[in-house]
Protein backbone atom coordinates (compact mmCIF):
# COMPACT_ATOMS: atom_id res chain seq x y z
CA UNK A 1 0.00 0.00 0.00
CA UNK A 2 1.71 3.43 -1.41
CA UNK A 3 1.47 6.55 0.67
CA UNK A 4 -1.66 7.91 -1.53
CA UNK A 5 -3.84 4.94 -0.58
CA UNK A 6 -2.46 5.37 2.83
CA UNK A 7 -3.60 9.04 2.91
CA UNK A 8 -7.00 8.21 1.00
CA UNK A 9 -7.79 5.82 3.65
CA UNK A 10 -7.45 7.91 6.57
CA UNK A 11 -9.31 10.98 4.66
CA UNK A 12 -12.22 8.40 3.73
CA UNK A 13 -12.36 6.56 7.55
CA UNK A 14 -12.84 10.67 8.84
CA UNK A 15 -15.12 11.27 6.16
CA UNK A 16 -17.30 8.40 7.32
CA UNK A 17 -16.97 8.81 10.88
CA UNK A 18 -17.03 12.80 11.76
CA UNK A 19 -20.67 13.21 12.90
CA UNK A 20 -19.90 10.21 15.47
CA UNK A 21 -16.39 11.84 16.74
CA UNK A 22 -18.72 15.36 16.77
CA UNK A 23 -21.37 13.72 18.41
CA UNK A 24 -18.82 12.23 21.29
CA UNK A 25 -17.08 15.51 21.55
CA UNK A 26 -20.44 17.38 22.34
CA UNK A 27 -21.69 14.68 25.07
CA UNK A 28 -17.84 14.05 26.47
CA UNK A 29 -16.34 17.32 26.52
CA UNK A 30 -19.08 20.80 26.72
CA UNK A 31 -19.65 21.73 30.00
CA UNK A 32 -22.31 20.40 32.35
CA UNK A 33 -22.06 16.91 30.58
CA UNK A 34 -23.51 14.19 32.79
CA UNK A 35 -21.29 11.55 34.62
CA UNK A 36 -22.25 8.89 32.27
CA UNK A 37 -20.88 10.68 29.21
CA UNK A 38 -17.37 11.12 30.77
CA UNK A 39 -16.98 7.66 31.96
CA UNK A 40 -17.79 6.44 28.15
CA UNK A 41 -15.28 4.26 26.21
CA UNK A 42 -12.90 7.00 24.07
CA UNK A 43 -12.60 6.80 20.04
CA UNK A 44 -10.64 6.93 17.81
CA UNK A 45 -10.17 10.15 16.23
CA UNK A 46 -9.97 9.81 12.66
CA UNK A 47 -12.48 6.04 12.64
CA UNK A 48 -14.22 6.01 15.80
CA UNK A 49 -12.84 2.73 17.00
CA UNK A 50 -12.98 1.91 20.49
CA UNK A 51 -10.84 -0.68 20.80
CA UNK A 52 -6.82 -0.59 20.75
CA UNK A 53 -6.64 2.82 21.38
CA UNK A 54 -2.73 4.90 21.61
CA UNK A 55 -1.56 8.15 22.72
CA UNK A 56 -1.18 9.93 19.43
CA UNK A 57 0.75 12.85 19.89
CA UNK A 58 -0.26 16.48 18.37
CA UNK A 59 2.73 17.12 17.54
CA UNK A 60 4.87 14.11 16.30
CA UNK A 61 7.57 13.45 18.50
CA UNK A 62 10.12 13.77 15.99
CA UNK A 63 9.30 17.05 15.36
CA UNK A 64 10.40 18.28 19.08
CA UNK A 65 13.16 15.52 18.53
CA UNK A 66 11.92 13.22 21.32
CA UNK A 67 12.98 15.78 23.74
CA UNK A 68 10.69 15.28 26.87
CA UNK A 69 11.28 18.60 28.37
CA UNK A 70 10.96 20.96 25.48
CA UNK A 71 6.75 22.37 26.08
CA UNK A 72 4.76 24.99 24.69
CA UNK A 73 2.19 27.96 26.60
CA UNK A 74 -1.81 27.87 26.46
CA UNK A 75 -2.20 31.78 25.50
CA UNK A 76 -5.68 31.80 27.81
CA UNK A 77 -4.35 30.25 30.99
CA UNK A 78 -1.02 30.44 30.77
CA UNK A 79 -0.05 26.81 31.19
CA UNK A 80 2.62 25.07 30.42
CA UNK A 81 2.26 21.77 28.25
CA UNK A 82 5.21 19.48 27.48
CA UNK A 83 5.08 18.30 23.82
CA UNK A 84 5.95 14.76 24.55
CA UNK A 85 2.13 14.56 26.46
CA UNK A 86 0.12 16.57 24.25
CA UNK A 87 -1.70 13.44 23.04
CA UNK A 88 -5.00 12.61 21.54
CA UNK A 89 -6.68 9.22 21.50
CA UNK A 90 -6.22 7.30 17.99
CA UNK A 91 -6.65 3.78 17.28
CA UNK A 92 -3.43 1.54 16.79
CA UNK A 93 -4.28 1.29 12.95
CA UNK A 94 -4.65 5.07 12.13
CA UNK A 95 -1.84 5.34 14.67
CA UNK A 96 0.92 3.25 13.67
CA UNK A 97 -0.32 1.95 9.63
CA UNK A 98 -1.50 5.33 8.71
CA UNK A 99 -0.62 8.22 10.57
CA UNK A 100 3.54 6.50 10.93
CA UNK A 101 3.67 5.96 7.34
CA UNK A 102 2.58 9.55 6.59
CA UNK A 103 4.74 10.76 9.28
CA UNK A 104 7.35 8.79 7.51
CA UNK A 105 6.70 9.91 4.83
CA UNK A 106 7.04 13.48 5.34
CA UNK A 107 10.53 12.94 7.25
CA UNK A 108 11.94 11.36 4.16
CA UNK A 109 10.16 14.93 2.21
CA UNK A 110 11.76 16.96 4.59
CA UNK A 111 15.23 15.14 4.66
CA UNK A 112 16.00 14.61 0.98
CA UNK A 113 15.36 18.59 0.53
CA UNK A 114 17.96 20.83 0.38
CA UNK A 115 16.21 23.81 -0.71
CA UNK A 116 19.50 25.56 -1.61
CA UNK A 117 19.55 23.22 -4.08
CA UNK A 118 15.81 22.09 -5.29
CA UNK A 119 12.30 22.47 -3.84
CA UNK A 120 9.80 19.84 -3.11
CA UNK A 121 7.51 18.87 -6.05
CA UNK A 122 3.81 19.65 -6.48
CA UNK A 123 2.71 16.01 -5.22
CA UNK A 124 5.67 16.82 -2.05
CA UNK A 125 3.52 20.10 -1.70
CA UNK A 126 0.02 19.07 -1.08
CA UNK A 127 1.36 16.17 1.21
CA UNK A 128 2.90 18.82 3.52
CA UNK A 129 -0.29 20.75 3.62
CA UNK A 130 -2.30 17.50 4.31
CA UNK A 131 0.20 16.69 7.25
CA UNK A 132 -0.74 20.39 8.71
CA UNK A 133 -3.52 20.55 8.53
CA UNK A 134 -3.65 16.82 9.97
CA UNK A 135 -2.09 18.53 12.94
CA UNK A 136 -4.90 21.56 13.11
CA UNK A 137 -7.05 19.03 13.41
CA UNK A 138 -5.44 16.90 16.00
CA UNK A 139 -5.03 20.65 17.86
CA UNK A 140 -8.99 21.13 17.54
CA UNK A 141 -9.30 18.02 19.18
CA UNK A 142 -6.79 18.81 22.24
CA UNK A 143 -8.32 22.08 23.36
CA UNK A 144 -11.99 20.61 23.12
CA UNK A 145 -10.74 18.42 25.74
CA UNK A 146 -8.69 20.51 27.78
CA UNK A 147 -10.65 22.27 30.81
CA UNK A 148 -9.77 25.55 31.92
CA UNK A 149 -9.54 24.89 35.50
CA UNK A 150 -7.24 28.10 36.53
CA UNK A 151 -5.05 30.52 34.72
CA UNK A 152 -0.62 29.87 35.87
CA UNK A 153 -1.16 33.32 38.38
CA UNK A 154 -4.95 32.45 39.65
CA UNK A 155 -6.36 30.33 42.11
CA UNK A 156 -9.19 27.12 41.04
CA UNK A 157 -12.12 28.63 39.61
CA UNK A 158 -15.17 26.10 40.54
CA UNK A 159 -17.63 27.16 38.11
CA UNK A 160 -15.18 27.09 35.49
CA UNK A 161 -13.89 23.05 35.89
CA UNK A 162 -15.48 21.70 33.03
CA UNK A 163 -15.30 24.17 30.66
CA UNK A 164 -12.89 23.59 27.83
CA UNK A 165 -10.33 25.78 26.82
CA UNK A 166 -11.58 26.10 23.41
CA UNK A 167 -14.64 27.66 24.25
CA UNK A 168 -12.45 30.57 26.48
CA UNK A 169 -11.06 31.90 23.36
CA UNK A 170 -12.37 35.51 22.97
CA UNK A 171 -12.31 35.42 19.13
CA UNK A 172 -15.10 32.56 19.06
CA UNK A 173 -16.82 35.01 21.30
CA UNK A 174 -16.67 31.64 24.11
CA UNK A 175 -19.31 29.84 22.04
CA UNK A 176 -19.59 26.24 22.20
CA UNK A 177 -21.53 26.14 19.12
CA UNK A 178 -18.25 27.93 17.05
CA UNK A 179 -15.89 25.50 18.87
CA UNK A 180 -17.92 22.90 17.56
CA UNK A 181 -18.21 24.15 14.06
CA UNK A 182 -14.23 24.80 13.78
CA UNK A 183 -13.76 21.33 14.56
CA UNK A 184 -15.96 20.20 11.59
CA UNK A 185 -14.01 23.11 9.17
CA UNK A 186 -10.54 20.94 10.60
CA UNK A 187 -12.46 17.35 9.64
CA UNK A 188 -13.33 18.86 6.25
CA UNK A 189 -9.81 20.22 5.26
CA UNK A 190 -8.17 17.09 6.27
CA UNK A 191 -11.06 14.83 4.09
CA UNK A 192 -10.50 17.05 0.86
CA UNK A 193 -8.96 15.26 -1.92
CA UNK A 194 -6.54 17.93 -3.32
CA UNK A 195 -4.38 20.70 -2.37
CA UNK A 196 -3.99 22.53 -5.09
CA UNK A 197 -5.58 25.93 -4.62
CA UNK A 198 -3.59 25.41 -1.07
CA UNK A 199 -0.64 25.51 -2.09
CA UNK A 200 0.05 29.41 -2.29
CA UNK A 201 -0.87 29.30 1.11
CA UNK A 202 2.50 27.41 2.61
CA UNK A 203 5.46 29.27 2.59
CA UNK A 204 8.81 27.53 3.06
CA UNK A 205 11.62 29.01 4.59
CA UNK A 206 15.45 27.40 4.58
CA UNK A 207 16.46 28.30 8.35
CA UNK A 208 19.95 28.12 9.66
CA UNK A 209 18.47 27.95 13.51
CA UNK A 210 19.30 25.15 15.89
CA UNK A 211 16.05 24.91 17.51
CA UNK A 212 13.53 23.99 17.03
CA UNK A 213 9.89 26.46 17.41
CA UNK A 214 6.79 26.33 17.19
CA UNK A 215 3.47 28.56 17.30
CA UNK A 216 0.05 28.25 16.19
CA UNK A 217 -3.53 30.08 15.99
CA UNK A 218 -6.54 27.41 15.82
CA UNK A 219 -7.69 27.41 12.38
CA UNK A 220 -5.78 30.13 11.69
CA UNK A 221 -1.74 29.54 11.12
CA UNK A 222 0.96 27.50 12.26
CA UNK A 223 4.74 27.63 12.37
CA UNK A 224 7.67 25.27 12.61
CA UNK A 225 11.01 25.61 12.56
CA UNK A 226 12.56 21.94 12.11
CA UNK A 227 16.54 22.62 12.59
CA UNK A 228 17.15 18.81 11.78
CA UNK A 229 15.94 19.70 8.01
CA UNK A 230 17.04 23.14 8.27
CA UNK A 231 13.95 24.18 7.07
CA UNK A 232 10.77 26.38 8.87
CA UNK A 233 6.72 26.18 7.44
CA UNK A 234 4.53 28.35 7.90
CA UNK A 235 1.18 27.87 6.63
CA UNK A 236 -2.27 29.40 6.65
CA UNK A 237 -5.53 27.04 7.17
CA UNK A 238 -7.94 29.92 6.23
CA UNK A 239 -6.35 32.13 3.72
CA UNK A 240 -5.27 32.17 0.10
CA UNK A 241 -3.61 34.13 -1.89
CA UNK A 242 -2.49 35.14 -5.35
CA UNK A 243 1.06 34.09 -5.29
CA UNK A 244 3.31 32.68 -2.41
CA UNK A 245 5.39 36.06 -2.43
CA UNK A 246 1.91 37.18 -0.63
CA UNK A 247 1.89 34.83 1.49
CA UNK A 248 5.56 35.16 2.62
CA UNK A 249 5.05 38.84 3.23
CA UNK A 250 1.94 38.21 5.71
CA UNK A 251 4.24 35.55 7.50
CA UNK A 252 7.02 37.66 8.15
CA UNK A 253 4.96 40.13 9.47
CA UNK A 254 3.43 37.35 12.12
CA UNK A 255 6.98 35.92 12.83
CA UNK A 256 7.99 39.15 13.66
CA UNK A 257 5.92 39.99 15.75
CA UNK A 258 5.54 36.74 17.34
CA UNK A 259 9.23 36.98 17.83
CA UNK A 260 9.68 40.53 18.91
Amino acid sequence: MDIDIKIRTLRVKLRKNSKEIIKDVLERHLPRITSTAKSKQELCAFCANKNNLTKEHVLPKWTFENCTEKFFVTGINGSEHTYNKTTIPVCAECNNNLLGSFESYIISVLSKTDLSKYFFTDDELQNIIRWLEITEYKFQLLEIRRKYIKSKSAAYIEYLRDVPISIMRQDIDYSPSKAIGQIRIAQRRVTEKSKVNNKNSLVVFKTTNKSFHFFHHLNDFIFLELPKYNIALFYFYSRKFENVEVAKDEAMKIINKFYN
